[in-house]
């Protein structure tokens, strides 16, 4: 195991040598913070898998979010990247505080016997769902990859086959499915709904979006009044609508509940993806063109002169029609958006399990919601989930054509996430 590097710099120092020049707006953050507390400067994992284009590779099948590149330089992620933590440290209350097994299908800490074998909640989970939805898998290598606590969420098909291997029963999860039913059918009353909306509602992620869209700052009235029509305008209103996305993640049900580091992680690895989802959804009602945050309309002229126009047709091709073509309504968008965010793949991430379970009850709460608003149109659920594999692509291709490069200055990513995080609640103002 590899001993991380100290950093040298704490978070509030960075802040305040780059405070002065380049956000101004009062800001907070605590002073004993620092950059260690947030674990490995590495990227997450995201299901669904597609090829990975960036620094920090890891096998095929395992997308990446590239936000480390803010942070820090190339050679500490490489050493950071071998960082793996051994066991979450659990608080005494928690479930698995006292638990002596290991999952037998990953090595993280077992929470029981699941299906005939001791294992962790997310592999339980996995399992149940891949059985009850009858899923199929394809291995990306050679059938022959590595399932460990950190690359569990790398290859579903060596996950599922090491399900099997270890014991786990198929017979076990449909007996349990027949028992919940019957159980149901002999009470006099039926809950409306299920726990996992229940602790995972839509409405309140629904909510979120309407928030998020809400928030406005000074310099975006500015920008509104004075619109410029390029690419460079998209850069120059970024910092703003980061502030909207942490705003935004802030009202997601849980989110808070999270280390402060944790929230910081999941931010970083997704939020170029967050951004593109929420542009795409609002360009729906344009024809030919991008609808950002701040009311500024890109068009394909203006992306041409960029440089940029084969990411821009990507963006209009693969997210705004498809969108446009099957109704996606906000309540989806914010859905797959919190999926997005819940990534449990990250290195350095300390609530792994919890993000891995709060994850899979959106998967549940947006499967519901599609089988209840659309009852005609049974595969709704699997054609949302498959605008996931084209955000995460063209997230990349931006990246790559320094579509993002300059986003927040020169500032770390890191240190503008804590910031807005720790940020009181008047530095934005709400549109009236």
């Amino acid at each position: 195991m590899f001993k991380k590097e100290k950093p040298m710099m704490s978070v509030s120092a960075i802040i305040q040598s780059r405070a002065a020049h380049h956000w101004g707006r009062g800001l907070r953050l605590d002073n004993n913070l620092s950059l260690s507390s947030m674990g490995p400067q590495s990227p997450l994992d995201l299901k669904p898998d597609t090829a990975t284009l960036m620094v920090n590779f890891s096998p095929p099948g395992d997308p990446l979010s590239p936000a480390g590149l803010y942070s820090v330089d190339r050679s500490n992620m490489m050493n950071n990247s071998c960082n793996v933590q051994d066991s979450p440290n659990y608080p005494p209350n928690h479930p698995l505080s006292g638990s002596k097994h290991l999952c037998s299908i990953c090595g993280d800490r077992a929470s029981g016997k699941h299906y005939g074998v001791y294992s962790c909640e997310g592999c339980k989970g996995f399992f149940k769902r891949t059985v009850r939805k009858n899923l199929s898998y394809a291995c990306r290598e050679e059938n022959k990859c590595i399932i460990d606590k950190r690359q569990r969420n790398r290859c579903q098909y060596c996950r599922y086959q090491k399900c099997l291997t270890m014991g786990m029963k198929r017979e076990a999860v449909q007996e349990e499915r027949q028992r919940t039913k019957d159980r149901d059918h002999n009470n006099v009353e039926v809950e409306p709904t299920s726990s996992s909306n229940t602790d995972m509602p839509v409405e309140l992620i629904l909510r979120a979006e309407n928030k998020a869209d809400a928030i406005k700052t000074e310099q975006q009235y500015i920008e509104q009044q004075h619109p410029q029509h390029t690419v460079g305008a998209i850069c120059q209103a970024t910092d703003k609508q980061l502030i909207q996305l942490v705003e935004w993640a802030k009202h997601i049900p849980h989110f808070k509940n999270l280390p402060l580091g944790d929230q910081v992680l999941l931010l970083r690895a997704g939020w170029n993806e967050l951004m593109i989802a929420a542009f795409s959804h609002r360009s729906i009602s344009v024809k030919d063109g991008i609808v950002l945050a701040t009311g500024l309309t890109v068009d394909r002229d203006s992306a041409h002169q960029a440089g940029v126009e084969a990411i821009f047709d990507r963006v209009l091709t693969e997210l705004v029609a498809k969108m446009r073509d099957m109704g996606m309504d906000r309540t989806e968008l914010g859905c797959l958006r919190t999926i997005i965010l819940f990534n449990p793949g990250s290195k350095g991430l300390q609530s792994v399990n919890e993000v891995e379970v709060l994850r899979d009850k959106v998967y549940v709460a947006l499967e519901e919601y599609c089988r209840t608003t659309h009852p005609e149109e049974p595969g709704r659920f699997a054609k949302l989930l498959l605008r996931l594999p084209s955000l995460r692509s063209i997230g990349l291709k931006c990246l790559e054509h320094l579509f993002f490069y300059k986003l927040i200055g020169d500032s770390p990513i890191d240190t503008f996430l804590m910031e807005v995080l720790e940020s009181s609640s008047h530095d934005v103002q709400v549109a009236t």
